[in-house]
């Protein structure tokens, strides 16, 4: 079968690898959809190393199974499918308590060493399955994984309804973000970017009002858009430190910031903005088993504005060229689908 293989920093290849077997308990997935994730992105020029090459990444995917591993019964041949990535073991001290995003024992498809689906095909647990509905299709249910990355964080924020809610960030995780707070009824919802572009996106998807933070100051900004108010809900999805640190300034006295962003792995934070205002800052981390299927649900039901969210459908060959162009034109990108049927 064909993959896009990973080889180091900046080499990308797609070559003929040997097709997968399903295992016991395993389906063999035909890939009809696969997302380029940022992550993914940051991984093919060596910046995180969470790519170890020779490796196929991908881990946003959706496809229809081609074959039963020994054992599985939930699911037959030519059933669409989301898959969930992250493969637990369901046994751990964190999977007994449900969050299985930190199982001690986890592999990530297309993460590290585990091959993921830039490819025709991937052997993947039934256990990790969630159904495209006959109104959806693949594409869609490619977003399931970076809507369920928001849909984390919107959960930890709590109780959102009449709230003033800042979202820092309006690319892929940010726009779906925006789309599940306006779920919740917030009073308010503000989005910061430097961009214009996803700008103009984040108030086409329902942002009440926007803010360019290259362009004017973001404190006196929001204090503008909020009779001095203030925010009482950040929700940050960029990850360096000056937008950490607006999370937190931005916020009323006993507010809540949660971090998605985790760009920077270490930075400089003004603890007495946190601790003399009462200050409350929640880390999220993807997404709980159960959280992806509650989304997966919510995705392709037609809920979501999915269509603003894909900018392009490339095959296996023309994603070779995607990933150094979305680098250098990051505002022409929201998500990219590789479809290796193409």
């Amino acid at each position: 079968m064909r993959a896009l293989r990973y080889l180091g920093p900046e080499k990308l290849e797609v070559q003929e690898v040997p097709k997968p077997e399903p295992k016991e308990g395993e389906v063999l997935v035909k890939v009809k959809g696969c997302g380029i994730c940022g992550s993914d992105v940051h991984g093919y020029y060596g910046l995180t190393g969470r790519r170890i090459p020779p490796m196929t990444m991908g881990h946003e995917f959706s496809g229809e199974i081609e074959a039963l591993g020994e054992g599985v019964t939930q699911h037959k041949v030519g059933d669409r499918v989301i898959v969930q990535p992250i493969n637990f073991c369901g046994h751990c001290e964190n999977c007994k308590k449900g969050l299985t995003m930190l199982c001690l024992n986890k592999k990530f498809f297309g993460v590290l060493t585990t091959d993921g689906a830039m490819a025709e095909y991937v052997a993947v647990p039934e256990k990790l399955l969630y159904p495209v509905p006959d109104n959806s299709n693949c594409y869609i249910g490619a977003l399931a994984e970076p809507y369920a990355v928001g849909y984390g964080a919107v959960l930890k924020a709590g109780d959102l309804e009449g709230k003033t809610v800042l979202v820092i960030g309006a690319g892929t995780i940010g726009a779906c973000v925006l789309q599940l707070v306006k779920m919740k009824n917030p009073g308010k919802l503000i989005v910061s970017d430097l961009s214009d572009a996803r700008l103009q996106n984040a108030l086409a998807l329902g942002a009440d009002a926007v803010i360019n933070t290259k362009k004017e100051d973001y404190m006196e900004a929001i204090a503008k858009l909020t009779d001095g108010g203030m925010i009482d809900t950040s929700i940050e999805c960029v990850g360096v430190e000056s937008s950490a640190n607006q999370s937190v300034k931005c916020l009323k006295v006993g507010g809540t910031a949660v971090w998605v962003g985790m760009s920077q792995k270490e930075m400089t934070l003004n603890m007495q903005d946190v601790v003399c205002s009462a200050r409350k800052v929640l880390g999220s981390f993807n997404y709980t088993h159960e959280e992806f299927g509650q989304v997966a649900e919510i995705v392709t039901s037609g809920k979501m504005a999915t269509d603003k969210l894909i900018t392009k459908v490339v095959s296996l060959e023309e994603a070779v060229d995607v990933f150094p162009d979305i680098r250098k034109r990051p505002d022409d990108y929201m998500k990219v689908i590789i479809d290796p049927t193409l």
